[in-house]
């Protein structure tokens, strides 16, 4: 068996890549864009593609564990849900989710559903909240579910069933660990960066009035 703390430790190295690649977007023209609902098909498309591009990322830098990849993933394309809405998530959840399924191995068909449902899921969650971040708390569950939700994927899909079992107990305390703790340093950054900017857009209106 694979040692869980290790592998533990090497997803959460993984996980502060993805989180520092997202941070920098979130100091884009392109953020602010998309976050003031100004939709354009650059800012979509850049979206897109970068956080599609994170979530490669997340399973070049995976950890095989029989057979399988022990990784962060799901991250780009749900950060992408929350921020951009169902486009622009599900584009990212395509993009992480196709190479998945394309590199082949016992869980290529679970995992790569997990992805593409981790960016619609979250785009779902931006289409109910009207666009609205959901917050540190709401955005760490989210994570954590999904998570959740991937591991039960690989039980539904992966055959033979003892060797998914065997999977999901060495990396499914790892990955939902790794993902939501990502997703927690992402929503502190962006709800502060979020009412940052509100808190200028305030000064600005009292200013001309």
């Amino acid at each position: 068996m694979y040692p869980i703390i290790k592998l533990l430790l090497t997803l959460v190295g993984e996980m502060c890549v993805i989180v520092v690649i997202a941070y920098l977007i979130a100091r884009t023209k392109y953020f602010d864009e998309i976050r003031n609902k100004k939709f354009t098909l650059l800012n979509c498309t850049i979206l897109i593609l970068v956080f599609g591009a994170v979530s490669i990322f997340g399973t070049y830098s995976g950890i095989d564990v029989f057979g399988a990849i022990a990784n962060v993933r799901d991250l780009g394309p749900m950060i992408a849900g929350l921020i951009g809405g169902p486009v622009i998530g599900l584009g990212a959840g395509l993009i992480g989710g196709v190479h998945r399924y394309f590199l082949g191995g016992l869980t290529s068909l679970p995992c790569s559903l997990a992805t593409i449902f981790a960016g619609l899921f979250g785009g779902i969650i931006y289409v109910l909240r009207k666009g609205k971040f959901i917050g540190v708390l709401g955005a760490v569950v989210f994570a954590a579910l999904m998570e959740f939700f991937h591991m039960i994927l690989i039980l539904l899909l992966a055959q033979p069933y003892s060797a998914a079992v065997r999977v999901v107990e060495t990396i499914s305390v790892p990955m939902i660990f790794a993902n939501s703790l990502g997703m927690l340093i992402f929503a502190f950054i962006i709800s502060k960066r979020i009412r940052a900017q509100e808190t200028d857009e305030g000064g600005k209106g009292e200013s001309i009035s």
